[in-house]
């Protein structure tokens, strides 16, 4: 039986019930899920935990999230980013490698582009709710 690493989430916004509610919403993707409520929480987290996804909200107390993620990609390039908004920021559009997902997105959207992002990195679909992986 060959193993995969599971991948981390990182989820990073100021307000708790969004992180609550981004907990809530990938519950059911595999990996650890990890929340932060300011970038500087966040940057600990990048280097303690080395997540494979950030997920960022753009108002953030000390920084905006465009920048956070930016900064993150510097840190650590194999990460994927995602800027989760209200409001997309211009500047967005020269912003490489960071993928958007607006708030007022259809639901499913956020899920939709995590489910994505678990397949690229573990090559595999993630389980059903309540489906057994792995094991004899």
């Amino acid at each position: 039986m060959v193993r995969v690493k599971m991948p981390c989430f990182l989820f990073v916004d100021q307000n708790p019930l969004w992180l609550s509610a981004l907990g809530r919403a990938t519950r059911d993707l595999p990996g650890s899920k990890l929340l932060a409520r300011s970038a500087e929480e966040a940057l600990n987290l990048l280097r303690l935990h080395a997540p494979e996804v950030v997920v960022s909200g753009y108002c953030l107390p000390e920084v905006d999230g465009l920048s956070l993620l930016e900064q993150m990609m510097d840190l650590d390039p194999r990460v994927a980013c995602v800027l989760h908004t209200a409001q997309p920021p211009e500047l967005l559009r020269s912003a490489r490698g960071i993928a958007l997902v607006e708030k007022a997105s259809p639901p499913g959207t956020l899920q939709s582009v995590l489910r994505a992002l678990y397949i690229a990195l573990t090559g595999q679909l993630p389980a059903s709710p309540g489906e057994k992986t792995g094991g004899a």
